[in-house]
């Protein structure tokens, strides 16, 4: 057995080379080709992009695999980003604050409120501040909550809870009040000075030779529509040199005064130990070296995408992918690039060590089994394998989640758990989805 256990690790490091050499202080190389290829087709990921910055200079990019099927990405490959739209926009936010035409701590309600809460006197509290650090009290998006409306759940300030809907808020309260469209506040404060020529929402002049469309977890693209919306929160279009030298920007000083660049890194709400949020990136602490990261992903429909900066060492990757499984890949790259990328996703996805795995007895495991539908209309499927279940669907990885109690099951590396609950006047099960121990979704079992 000994000897089987060290074959295996002396193939495991001429496969993968040596893990004490990836260690090394500061190191930070895209890692080989050949397993940046054989992660794409293992997740079915058509394809990544990836830019390196070292010493606060782009060292590195690279483009890998397909837009779609028979059309190789280019290394101006065009991709959706999704949520890493929302830093940019508080870079923006912040830009008009350092000038002192915008306040961090102005109530929004003088600019705009939102219908669904003019009779909620929380409104009147709500402030740019809360809505970048991710305080306001919304869900992510209103689609997701009981009412179909935008409410408080929580008085703004008090914690954390992401929200898209807080980014949206914000956006139309800007544009009331320079009296111009979020995009061209954008392009005028952000893209122009910083050349980023390839950074646009949706329009006629998008090359679509060049565009890296959606793709599921079984590699098959989505017949999405084109975002043509748009949003301080989601849909941005960029490039990997383009968001490179956002974080290039970012990590020496986003043009802010010193005062206003530690409110931006400093951590305004805590997500788990070690992992907050700033204002409009998060902020993981604690790394070795005495460095700190700021960092932002992006998840929608056959998105998958992150980038981490060290302002501290000048260091920093991007990695974007266009399709649902592209998490699996951009975690594989940043922790064979980064001497410490395994430290800072651990602190950005897990937080803790996971539960034990139990075992059940495949009937118990067979009671989940179904099709449940989303608030939005999109369907998870939940399968059993061996003792665990599989779920997938459109829109989200297809994962495997192992059982920490008869009705709760985790993902491995991540903070994501699902609980089973049958609901006896309705006879069926619905499936409560929390996330950093947060429930995020309620779903019901529909078949």
């Amino acid at each position: 057995m000994r000897m089987l256990k060290s074959l295996s690790l002396l193939f495991l490091i001429i496969y993968f080379g040596n893990p004490l050499k990836a260690q090394e202080k500061n190191k930070i190389e895209l890692c080989s080709q050949e397993k940046i290829q054989f992660w794409l087709k293992e997740n079915n990921v058509p394809a990544v992009g990836i830019g390196i910055i070292e010493n606060g200079v782009l060292k590195n990019i690279k483009v890998f695999g397909e837009l779609q099927k028979n059309l190789p990405a280019p290394v101006n490959t065009i991709f959706n980003i999704a949520s890493q739209t929302k830093p940019i926009v508080a870079m923006l936010t912040l830009k008009l604050v350092e000038s002192g035409q915008w306040s961090l701590d102005e109530p929004l309600y003088k600019y705009w409120v939102d219908p669904d809460v003019l009779n909620d006197s929380l409104h009147k509290k709500l402030t740019t501040r809360h809505v970048l650090s991710h305080q306001t009290g919304f869900v992510n998006w209103r689609i997701n909550h009981p009412s179909k409306k935008l409410t408080f759940d929580f008085e703004p300030g008090t914690q954390y809870q992401y929200s898209g809907e807080g980014f949206e808020y914000l956006r139309i309260a800007l544009e009331i009040k320079f009296n111009n469209p979020l995009e061209k506040l954008l392009d005028s404060i952000i893209f122009t000075p910083l050349g980023m020529k390839d950074t646009r929402y949706w329009d006629e002049n998008i090359d679509l030779n060049r565009f890296a469309r959606w793709h599921d977890a079984q590699g098959n693209e989505y017949e999405t529509p084109y975002q043509t919306t748009v949003s301080a929160a989601d849909d941005l279009l960029t490039t990997i040199e383009d968001y490179c030298k956002v974080g290039m920007y970012a990590m020496n000083g986003a043009g802010l005064s010193s005062t206003l660049f530690n409110e931006m890194i400093k951590p305004q709400a805590m997500v788990k130990n070690h992992s907050y949020y700033g204002l409009g990136w998060g902020v993981v602490k604690d790394l070795p070296n005495g460095e700190y990261a700021i960092h932002h992903g992006g998840s929608d429909m056959g998105v998958r995408t992150m980038a981490i900066f060290l302002p501290q060492s000048k260091r920093g990757i991007v990695v974007m992918t266009n399709g649902d499984n592209g998490m699996f890949v951009f975690n594989n790259i940043i922790k064979e690039s980064i001497d410490i990328g395994k430290d800072i996703l651990d602190y950005i996805n897990k937080g803790s060590d996971s539960p034990d795995i139990v075992t059940l007895p495949d009937e118990v495991i067979e009671r989940y089994v179904g099709s449940y539908m989303q608030p939005n209309g999109r369907v998870i499927r939940v399968a059993k394998e061996h003792n665990a279940i599989k779920v997938s669907g459109d829109g989200i990885p297809t994962a495997l989640l192992f059982p920490e109690s008869e009705n709760k099951f985790f993902i491995q590396d991540f903070n994501v758990q699902l609980e089973f609950i049958r609901n006896e006047l309705e006879q069926a099960f619905h499936m409560l989805i929390y996330e950093n121990g947060i429930e995020i979704m309620d779903i019901k079992k529909i078949q």
